[in-house]
């Protein structure tokens, strides 16, 4: 299945987050941004750049600037959970796209595979604005990916519908009646599993087996209460607006989205916490690496960022565009949650192949029945 106070803070943040601390100047030399394309028709475009990415995840109005800038056209190839990018991808041989968004523990395993290339940041100038604390977070990533958004994971509920606010993950593993049937999770094996573990009290990241086992005993115990695997629709027929569900795991930007449509929405990181998440854009080795860099730049200026932040109501990575950001907008917790929050959660760890394997098998058994 997707935001600070200025330099400061979103240093500060990151440092809290990873007890580290990893600024380092940025070796991208400078360049002016070009300005935005001016309104206007669209020519015949001459070449394609392929997307594969989340549902919803970039402002519809930059799709149409960047294609009349560079006379190309966007073609979206969509994926509504991990699992299912890494399907199409491995279909496709890799070759399916130009750029990809990928979590981080992802970059590792397709840079390892040869699916992504190397991110030149010379021919990328306005790689300069990314928060440095945020580009070393993982250092897997360094040098084949740049930092998109970043964002926690919770719940996401109906105040009107819930007897009582759900608090802990096990009010979604173990709910009341009135929750029954009408409750959704994320359809990913490492966070369904790893909110599971975090339910029982274990790091979400734990490959201990008989910690596994009992995560996959408390989620085959509450396939009964729910509607269903997936992710927020995030638009005014979404289930949660209507009513269908009552509480789901989400992502804390898609909460922020349909709490815009509906005001008895809201979203909370439970007291045992959730996952601090970065996505990615990567370069598909075997893609247009020039029509990727210019699209990776063209989103990295200042004012596309910070407009591509305040549709998607996510935390950008982008300092230039923090101060372009109104200030209710950074001082808004569900996107830039406070200290207190972020050090009940944890980052995504590497798992073992024997651990992935073993996750893979149980997800697939609990959501697909196989």
């Amino acid at each position: 299945m997707k935001n600070e106070l200025g330099l400061l803070r979103a240093s500060w943040l990151f440092t809290c987050l990873l007890l580290v601390s990893v600024l380092f100047a940025s070796s991208a030399p400078a360049a002016e941004e070009s300005p935005a394309a001016p309104a206007g028709a669209i020519e015949a475009p001459t070449r394609e750049l392929r997307l594969l990415t989340w549902p919803d995840y970039l402002d519809p109005g930059l799709v149409e600037a960047f294609e009349r800038e560079f006379k190309t056209r966007v073609r979206f190839d969509y994926f509504d959970s991990d699992d299912a990018r890494d399907r199409f991808v491995v279909q496709s041989d890799g070759q399916g796209f130009d750029v990809a968004v990928l979590d981080s523990s992802a970059v590792a395993s397709y840079r390892r595979r040869g699916w992504i290339r190397p991110i030149d940041a010379a021919q990328v100038p306005n790689l300069r604005h990314i928060d440095e604390a945020i580009d070393q977070a993982y250092p897997q990533t360094s040098g084949y990916a740049v930092p998109y958004f970043w964002g926690t994971t919770g719940i996401a509920y109906r105040a009107d519908l819930v007897p009582e606010p759900p608090r802990r993950w096990m009010d979604l593993f173990r709910p009341d009646a009135a929750l029954v049937g009408r409750i959704m999770m994320i359809a990913d094996s490492y966070d369904l599993i790893g909110m599971a573990l975090k339910a029982l009290g274990f790091s979400m990241n734990s490959a201990d087996p008989e910690q596994i086992e009992q995560a996959t005993a408390l989620l085959l115990e509450q396939q009964p209460a729910l509607r269903g695997y997936g992710t927020l629709e995030l638009g005014p027929e979404s289930p949660l607006i209507t009513g269908e569900l009552v509480a789901a795991m989400s992502y804390s930007g898609d909460a922020a989205m349909l709490m815009e449509q509906h005001d008895a929405i809201r979203y909370r990181v439970p007291e045992e916490g959730g996952p601090i998440w970065i996505d990615y854009l990567t370069i598909g080795a075997q893609g247009q690496s020039d029509l990727a860099l210019a699209f990776i730049d063209f989103l990295n200026r200042s004012e596309v960022a910070a407009q591509n932040a305040r549709y998607l109501h996510y935390a950008t990575p982008n300092r230039a565009a923090e101060a372009l950001l109104p200030a209710e907008f950074l001082s808004d917790p569900l996107i830039y949650p406070p200290p207190e929050t972020l050090a009940r959660c944890e980052h995504y760890k590497p798992l073992s192949p024997e651990a992935v394997r073993q996750r893979v098998e149980v997800y697939s058994a609990i959501v697909h029945g196989r």
